[in-house]
């Protein structure tokens, strides 16, 4: 069975408020659904503290909550993303382009399922 495409989403290209950030995933999500796509991979970024900044922060506590609320189905941070964490094997073995992130750990990602 072919693996179904992911799209993809740069939230944090050019450097963008956390409203605006969380605006452009929930028009994303929406042109998603629209079309079908059942896969995002979301780029925003871990900031440059080391400890996570406020676009990857805030995104990823709107994505928990987005999740719990039943509006997406799964939610995998990129440092999670490895053969043994199971929700990330099912994501990695269904959709396509997530290769690459299946061998780095890279805090300034994350990829859902809708």
């Amino acid at each position: 069975m072919a693996k179904r495409p992911i799209d993809y989403i740069n939230i944090k290209e050019d450097m963008p408020t956390v409203s605006i950030s969380i605006d452009r995933l929930k028009y994303k999500l929406s042109r998603c659904r629209l079309n079908k796509i059942r896969c995002l991979y979301i780029i925003h970024g871990y900031g440059s503290t080391g400890k996570g900044g406020a676009i990857c922060t805030n995104v990823r506590k709107w994505l928990n909550a987005q999740l719990r609320n039943g509006k997406i189905k799964t939610v995998v941070f990129g440092e999670d993303f490895n053969i043994v964490n199971e929700a990330a094997r099912n994501l990695y073995e269904k959709y396509a382009g997530l290769d690459e992130l299946l061998r780095t750990c890279n805090n300034g990602v994350t990829v859902i399922e809708l």
